[in-house]
């Protein structure tokens, strides 16, 4: 039976690294390519040609050596945690698409307006954006090639500069926005504005459209670490940056900013498969396990009274053997280990403070006290008792028990 469990068992481990890896060959995999930023992941620990790892690196010499923290949470779970009364905030979003709930944006919004600053540098900010900060932005697709990538252009801060390299060039742009509040920082290679600031309340937002400008392959030619000074030198540089880790990696819009991350894990083929064969695995170890292994423990026979066979021994002892002498120490042995145990005195010593003691502790005269232990002494002495002696001892220490308190 039990090498039944352990087949049943081995089947199910098989079944699992089997299902693990036959889901494993099946996954898209991407090829670090040193040019290709179609796939671009965004990601602070990306050190290929579409991550952000040197753009990341470089934002504590730009803000007073501040380390960015990375977020993984929702806007609205993160921003409960962040301080705003001490000091300057900057949050920054770097992806692909940005897909942000209604809750969110107004969460977003809210954060500016207490005076703090809001940096998303997105292919596609989004409709809710759109509506409530009043601009329309008109996407086009990237394309190879080599050239302008970025202008940068503000006549108040003195700003002129453009930066080339060779790769894809985005040209999405931004066609209305409201001058009231909105201000153009930048350009594409078009000379369409791509990089706006939006004033809301005592904070700002700032929308650029060519994300790429934060990829470590542009970053790492030429000298276009510049154009990162340049998009950020309009914030404290005292702001606590705050760094999105969690936006970057939507890629389907969500009804609600409410999540679990186990909607994070059932949501990838393999992942969903691995924790359904895990909790089928541990269903059979349970099962198994469940099982009784020891057997029943047979029915202990009840103990029998032994005062008769106790007797009968001790009868044998004296009529058959007539050793007077062992009977006289089991005797004297017993009372000691009596003393000991309820009038709690030191029995090595038999002398006359012992007896003066015990006399004391008993209320018996100290005469009755001092003869039972005088024959006492007079028997280990002698080595011997005769019938006689036996006899007086015993009728001694009945005495001694019947009348000792």
């Amino acid at each position: 039976m039990k090498k039944t469990y352990v087949y049943i068992a081995i089947v199910v481990v098989l079944a699992l690294v089997a299902g693990l890896v036959f889901l494993g060959q099946n996954k898209t995999e991407v090829k670090p390519q040193s040019a290709d930023l179609s796939r671009a992941s965004f990601g602070q620990r990306d050190r290929r040609a579409g991550g952000t790892y040197a753009a990341f690196k470089l934002l504590p010499s730009m803000f007073n050596q501040s380390i960015p923290q990375v977020i993984t949470k929702p806007f609205p779970k993160a921003v409960s945690k962040i301080s705003t009364r001490q000091s300057y905030n900057l949050y920054m979003i770097i992806a692909d698409k940005l897909y942000v709930t209604e809750e969110e944006v107004e969460q977003m919004l809210s954060f500016a307006e207490a005076g703090n600053d809001l940096f998303i540098a997105v292919n596609d900010p989004n409709a809710l954006f759109e509506k409530a900060l009043d601009f329309t932005y008109e996407p086009v697709y990237v394309k190879e090639g080599k050239g302008v990538m970025q202008y940068y252009k503000d006549t108040l801060q003195g700003i002129d500069t453009s930066f080339v390299y060779d790769g894809l060039l985005t040209k999405s742009y931004f066609s209305k926005i409201d001058t009231n509040t909105t201000t153009v920082l930048g350009y594409n290679s078009s000379h369409n504005p791509d990089f706006i600031r939006v004033s809301k309340g005592e904070g700002q937002i700032y929308f650029l459209l060519n994300p790429y400008t934060f990829c470590n392959y542009f970053l790492l030619q030429q000298h276009n670490v510049a154009a990162l000074e340049t998009q950020l030198s309009y914030i404290d540089s005292y702001s606590t940056v705050y760094w999105d880790d969690y936006y970057r990696k939507l890629l389907a819009p969500r009804a609600s900013s409410n999540f679990s991350e186990w909607q994070v894990l059932l949501k990838f083929p393999a992942l969903r498969w691995a924790l359904w064969l895990i909790f089928l695995l541990a269903l059979v170890y349970v099962l198994i396990e469940g099982k009784r292994r020891q057997r029943i423990m047979p029915k202990k026979a009840l103990l029998t009274n032994n005062s008769l066979e106790f007797v009968e021994a001790l009868g044998q002892l004296y009529y058959q053997q007539h050793n007077n002498y062992n009977l006289a120490q089991k005797m004297i042995v017993h009372l000691l280990e009596h003393i000991r145990q309820h009038f709690y005195l030191n029995t090595n010593i038999l002398n006359g403070e012992f007896i003066s003691a015990l006399a004391h502790k008993t209320t018996l005269p100290e005469e009755k006290v001092n003869a039972l232990f005088a024959m006492i002494h007079t028997i280990q002495v002698n080595q011997h008792a005769t019938d006689e002696e036996l006899m007086e001892l015993y009728q001694h220490i009945q005495s001694f028990y019947l009348n000792a308190k």
